[in-house]
């Protein structure tokens, strides 16, 4: 036995399969980071998904399927295409942090010194608004559905506010968060909501779509995961006085005979403010280019929509809106130059993850923008989310969840000089690869130069796009026509950016001229 120890010793502690499950990765120092900054909103004792990812041995316990949810996508829930366009807190994984699970889960789904791991996040669900200036509460409701489906249920409270006031954060708290989808927050000064609460058994009135009062206006929603809506500074959302506030709720199916009490918080400006609009600008019953929506039985189908601004405006959110059927939705902007301005693309939509999506940065999108919007419906026994199966049924536009909608929200205000250079969240991020655009961009771009207006002394930014590989022309000129500044470069297809010198400039007003493939394109520097 002894002449055999050594040898079995070796073979074990040297093996390569040992010698990868020493390597980690760990739970505490691996693991634990990435499951608390993008999983643990909902994944926690008291958040909608089914269990909790807070502990190292709740990780391990739920680990089933693990890894084909983080491959493909699905977990995190993120529906927006990062390659088309990035917004603030994306729940994305990136590839390495998904590969740090993948070989978690298959080298053994290892501990680690547990001494070692962040200090795990707490939800108690309490209100992050702790001094709100009006806080709407409904009344506790059980759930009660005679068909067991999904409910959408409006409650109507009065908000006791004499004034106009401009909101400039919100928080919704969900009264119980394994049972409350989403909500959505309205204003209305009528009191058409009121009859329709009087009218239903209470406490509120079934609704679905909007809340049925044509004069009540969008104010706020949530999505889980979703902490304090704020908008940017000095940016405020419109609160008619003596209004009430109606909350449609979504209750999913199997909620039935469950008890909630949702609130809403606000906080309102205290100084002067910029008015937000929130509006579905895209929709299907006045902007569609080739309806009505209707999907026949056994098909798949492909419907668009367009709409001209008239008003110059700066765009802070979007929110796309479908239904059961709902697979691939798209919005981008021309701009009356021509640029165009991708908004949002969702790949692989679903009913149960959607939400406002926050631009990284203000888009400025001038009076006379055309915003175009696809949407691909599937009707076929293909689509497990058909409510129809096994025998599909055509579809129409309508407001029940078996029915169809395509909407496009937008939150935005009117433009002021340097909007396009205000950033919401400026954390790094990837540039999209150029096939990310090729469906949209057929021509160079060439977007706002920024920081505008610009000091004598700064250099400015500029970014353009190529479709293609291209020579690429800039020029700068003052207001006689005298160029001040030229640089010829053979650009790549996709982003670029080129950095002009302003040295000596004197203040005033200059064209940027950018010539590429045949196509010249134009924006305005100020120097001040």
């Amino acid at each position: 036995m002894k002449k055999l120890f050594p040898t079995i010793f070796i073979l074990v502690f040297l093996s390569p399969r040992f010698a990868h499950a020493q390597a980690g990765p760990y739970w505490a120092t691996d693991v634990a980071p990435i499951f608390y900054a993008n999983c643990t909103k909902c994944h926690n004792p008291n958040g909608i998904a089914p269990f909790p990812l807070i502990t190292f041995s709740d990780a391990v316990n739920n680990s089933t399927n693990m890894v084909s949810q983080v491959s493909t996508g699905k977990m995190p829930p993120w529906p927006p295409d990062t390659t088309y366009n990035r917004f603030c807190g994306e729940r994305k994984l990136s590839q390495a942090q998904i590969q740090t699970v993948v070989d978690w889960v298959n080298n053994g789904m290892q501990s680690g010194n547990l001494a070692n791991a962040p200090t795990p996040p707490t939800y108690s669900g309490a209100a992050l608004i702790t001094n709100p200036d009006l806080t709407s509460q409904m009344p506790n409701y059980t759930v009660n559905t005679m068909t067991g489906g999904d409910l959408y249920r409006c409650f109507v409270m009065p908000s006791g506010i004499s004034t106009t006031e401009y909101i400039t954060s919100i928080e919704v708290l969900p009264g119980n968060r394994n049972i409350v989808h989403h909500v959505l927050i309205y204003q209305d000064q009528a009191s058409t909501c009121v009859t329709l609460d009087n009218n239903d058994p209470g406490p509120g009135y079934t609704w679905f779509g909007d809340v049925g009062s044509p004069t009540a206006t969008l104010i706020g929603g949530w999505v889980p995961g979703q902490g304090v809506y704020t908008l940017p500074t000095n940016m405020g959302i419109k609160l008619n006085p003596n209004s009430y506030i109606i909350m449609q709720v979504h209750y999913p199916a199997g909620t039935n005979n469950l008890v909630d009490s949702t609130q809403v918080r606000f906080v309102f400006s205290t100084g002067a403010v910029r008015n937000v609009t929130l509006s579905p600008l895209i929709n299907y019953w006045s902007t569609m280019t080739d309806g009505p929506l209707d999907i026949p039985a056994d098909s798949i189908k492909t419907f668009h929509a367009q709409f001209t601004t008239n008003f110059n405006g700066t765009f802070i959110s979007c929110a796309p809106h479908m239904h059961l059927l709902g697979k691939v939705i798209t919005n981008y902007a021309v701009t009356p130059s021509n640029d165009t301005v991708p908004l949002v693309r969702i790949n692989d939509w679903s009913f149960h993850w959607q939400g406002f999506y926050n631009f990284r940065q203000l888009v400025h999108l001038p009076m006379g923008t055309k915003l175009y919007a696809s949407a691909t419906y599937d009707n076929t026994t293909n689509n497990p989310d058909n409510p129809n199966n096994p025998t599909p049924q055509e579809v129409y536009a309508g407001e029940n969840t078996t029915d169809e909608m395509m909407i496009v929200y937008y939150a935005f205000t009117p433009y002021q000089a340097g909007d396009e250079n205000i950033w919401i969240d400026s954390t790094v991020m990837a540039v999209p690869p150029v096939t990310a655009y090729g469906d949209v961009v057929k021509t160079p771009q060439l977007y706002d130069p920024f920081p505008s207006p610009s000091g004598p002394n700064e250099n400015v930014n500029v970014q353009f796009f190529l479709p293609k590989d291209a020579d690429v022309k800039f020029e700068l000129f003052d207001v006689n026509g005298r160029s001040v500044f030229t640089e010829n470069n053979s650009g790549a297809a996709g982003f670029g950016n080129e950095k002009i010198n302003l040295h000596g400039l004197a203040t005033g007003t200059y064209v940027l001229r950018m010539t590429a493939d045949g196509t010249v394109r134009t924006k305005k520097v100020v120097v001040e």
